[in-house]
């Protein structure tokens, strides 16, 4: 107690100092204090001392005043230096050390960008943060701390590199600090803390993670749960809390369920697929794989099925959701039951009652998981539904008959559906033959983003259709050399063209990839009759076409150039023009990956 009225007293007289000591006579807050003191000294002669020097300093005159507070403050603080103890009082323990051997060898002007981006807010750390991982300077003992703590940043993208790159790196060195802070009722961060520390400690820590997952925080329990689904043995546990309340804590349940894949693990998936629970059991259900499971979920959509003919209103979309639900569950299991799911598929696409509008959705859903059984049966009944029906099919037949037909059979089948391209059914053709034919242009390497479909692999005719049908970017993607048809067309395109305009530049590519002879004035002729204000940046279009024009354009790009308004952007066209000056002869007419990567490396 009379420590805490001696502090009192310096903090007051400390003020005093600073206030003037012209301002202590008849201070309030010393009049206050000095009852205390006084009563202090009934039982000490030098707290009585204290007291008298508190009196003098309050009825001192304004000369008087600095030798009396002087005065006090001397003698108190020689009181204060005797009320101080020295010894901690209980029993002595050795303490436990981390025995972490991390090096302290990186300047501390080198790590304090580094720990400020972990343990600040603001624009840039994220930066800092990946600059430091790459140069190494980060594993240092006085960052550990500030980086596992890192693990609760607002900013999404920190805690996820940090999670995902230096705690790792950091090993068995970040454990105690992780254990020290653990929070079994915190947040986000404190559920990564768990999954790190099961990385370093696996089953060691099984009683932790078990207690996490029975009694900690929602955030905390789902990492648990998402544990324990490595371990066997905790069945019984995952199985109780695929029942929680929580909907969040029941998914992380049924995950770990399907990795354990167990007999009683596949029941409750099972249960949870009938259930109401079955947008979350779907995902689960594909993750467990399992030909037993999937069996039993095809039954049950053939039971659906019956339903739905049996049933109206509203049982009657339980039942189509039931169906959706199945079909989402065997979606990726490929020919692991395809027989089964075939089957199943081709009565539920058989059902003239089924085939109605409002389940037209489930209808695609079933046509494209015919496809994935990668079955030639299957295969042949999604040719044949394009055939009878038409429209919601027309791109699954399409598909299928590419795998199995001819191409000129392919096109003699299928050609006459374009009509016009107004009706359904055509743009459903459309919408296939773009789907493959973007798949196939984007797997040639050689025009690194652009290109054209494997010729061998397509009629020859189709390319008249798409002419006809004014389809620009399909004559594009099936151009293949400069025919006199396909470049009247594409060059048509061209008139009042912009140089922004992403249509524009999709043709042009084209035309040099066909190595159309015109193609380099056309493209000139669009960047000097073109507007350059609203160019900000130069895209990969862009640099292309300029690193394909032949040498003698050189002095016409130049000035061009000059007309470019965000300097940025005009140096990068002058590098590529740069570039160009010095492209080798045999490269001058050159429009591929080899003229890019060779403009690339002068560049660089």
């Amino acid at each position: 107690m009379s420590v805490e009225i001696l502090s009192n007293l310096q903090q007051e007289s400390r003020r005093l100092f600073i206030a003037g000591s012209a301002m202590a006579a008849g201070d309030l807050r010393l009049t206050k204090l000095l009852p205390s003191i006084q009563k202090l000294g009934e039982s000490s002669p030098v707290f009585k001392r204290l007291a008298g020097a508190v009196e003098e300093l309050l009825g001192a005159n304004r000369e008087e005043s600095a030798v009396k507070l002087l005065e006090l403050s001397t003698l108190l603080s020689a009181i204060l230096y005797t009320q101080g103890k020295t010894e901690t009082e209980g029993e002595a323990i050795r303490v436990q050390g981390s025995g972490i051997g991390l090096k302290t060898e990186s300047t501390y002007r080198k790590l304090h960008p580094f720990i400020e981006a972990l343990t600040t807010k603001g624009q840039g750390r994220l930066e800092q943060i990946r600059t430091s991982f790459e140069d190494g300077s980060f594993l240092d003992l006085r960052a550990l701390p500030a980086v596992c703590s890192a693990l609760d940043d607002s900013y999404a993208e920190i805690p996820d590199f940090v999670q995902n790159n230096l705690i790792p790196a950091f090993g068995e060195a970040a454990v105690p600090v992780l254990r020290n802070q653990l929070n079994l009722q915190g947040g986000k961060g404190d559920g990564r803390r768990l999954l790190l520390l099961h990385q370093q400690l696996r089953s060691s820590m099984i009683e932790l993670v078990t207690e996490a997952a029975v009694g900690g925080a929602p955030e905390i329990k789902i990492a648990a749960i998402t544990i324990l689904g490595e371990y066997p043995e905790q069945e019984s546990l995952l199985l109780e809390l695929s029942l929680e309340r929580r909907k969040e804590v029941r998914s992380a349940a049924y995950f770990s369920l399907a990795k354990l894949g167990t007999s009683a693990a596949e029941q409750r998936l099972y249960e949870a697929a009938v259930s109401k629970d079955r947008e979350i059991a779907v995902e689960p259900i594909q993750q467990c794989a399992s030909s037993v499971l999937l069996s039993r979920l095809i039954v049950f959509g053939g039971e659906a099925l019956q339903r739905y003919s049996a049933q109206e209103g509203t049982a009657r979309t339980e039942s189509v959701e039931q169906i959706a639900t199945v079909i989402r569950c065997l979606e990726g299991s490929g020919s692991q039951t395809a027989q089964e799911a075939y089957s199943f598929i081709r009565t539920l696409l058989t059902t003239k009652g089924f085939l109605v509008q409002e389940t037209e959705n489930v209808q695609e859903s079933a046509a494209e998981l015919l496809l994935e059984l990668d079955w030639e049966e299957a295969d042949h009944f999604a040719i044949e539904l394009s055939d009878n029906y038409k429209g919601p099919f027309i791109r699954y037949g399409f598909r299928a008959a590419f795998k199995l037909l001819s191409p000129e059979n392919v096109y003699n089948r299928f050609v006459d559906v374009l009509g016009n391209g107004k009706s359904r059914a055509a743009k459903q053709l459309l919408m296939a033959i773009k789907e493959l034919a973007e798949a196939q242009s984007r797997s040639e390497e050689e025009y690194e983003g652009y290109g054209a479909v494997q010729e061998r692999q397509w009629d020859s005719r189709w390319i008249q259709q798409f002419i006809r049908l004014e389809q620009t970017e399909l004559v594009s993607l099936f151009a293949q050399r400069p025919d006199r048809e396909i470049t009247d067309y594409l060059t048509a395109k061209l008139q009042a063209a912009r140089l922004n305009d992403w249509n524009v530049l999709e043709i042009l590519l084209t035309l040099f990839r066909i190595r159309y002879k015109d193609a380099p004035e056309r493209f000139m002729d669009i960047l000097e009759k073109g507007s350059v204000r609203n160019m900000y940046y130069l895209s990969w279009q862009h640099a292309r076409l300029l690193a394909y024009m032949p040498k003698a354009y050189a002095e016409r790009l130049r000035a061009f150039a000059e007309k470019v308004t965000y300097e940025s952007v005009r140096n990068e066209v002058v590098a590529i023009i740069e570039a160009v000056e010095q492209k080798p002869d045999e490269l001058n007419e050159e429009s591929g990956r080899s003229v890019w990567r060779w403009i690339k490396s002068k560049m660089s």
